[in-house]
């Protein structure tokens, strides 16, 4: 009986020491964040609202998951739920496909997932004998989530720093040597 207790204790302690029982290590750093994502799409004949206009979201991984019309004034609010996106801190990004009758796609790379984004895509009217064809736009990033990563990169390159520009409070761009 001690010999098959001795043996199950060994058994034990060597498969919970096996990876195959540990999540890799990507899985278990997956973040999500949750946000309602507000899009205004506009004609830019005019940039009044387009009724009707429909917004394909696609996440990171290239899936579809949303699609909705905008209203009257050219507007639709969708709740998103997505990876946090390790550029940056607590975002996540989508892509935005939008489309309307009488205009050219738009797709609207980088849309920021964070509480308050209001994202505007301009579409431009299709016209006889000219090139009609989709266009691309970047999301409205906020500046700060820009700094962040470039700080971010520019650190783990082991980049310096440029001298500060008299009268720039706190600010100073990177310079291309390394420290």
């Amino acid at each position: 009986m001690k010999r098959i207790y001795v043996i199950l204790c060994a058994l034990l302690i060597s498969l919970s020491a096996a990876p195959v029982w540990h999540l890799p290590q990507a899985y278990a750093q997956t973040r999500t964040v949750s946000a309602t994502v507000t899009f205004r799409v506009v004609s830019a004949v005019d940039y009044r609202g387009l009724h009707g206009a429909r917004v394909i979201v696609v996440d990171s991984g290239g899936r579809v998951i949303q699609s909705g019309l905008t209203d009257s004034n050219g507007v639709w609010s969708v709740p998103l739920t997505v990876k946090v996106d390790p550029r940056f801190e607590e975002l996540g990004v989508v892509t935005a496909i939008c489309v309307a009758n009488g205009h050219n796609e738009n797709v609207a790379f980088e849309v920021p997932v964070r509480q308050g984004t209001v994202q505007p895509i301009t579409l431009y009217p299709v016209k006889p004998k000219l090139r009609n064809e989709a266009s691309a736009s970047l999301g409205q990033l906020h500046h700060l989530d820009v700094i962040a990563m470039v700080n971010k990169y520019a650190t783990q390159v082991g980049l310096q720093r440029q001298p500060g520009l008299l009268g720039e409070s706190g600010y100073a761009p990177w310079s291309p040597n390394l420290k």
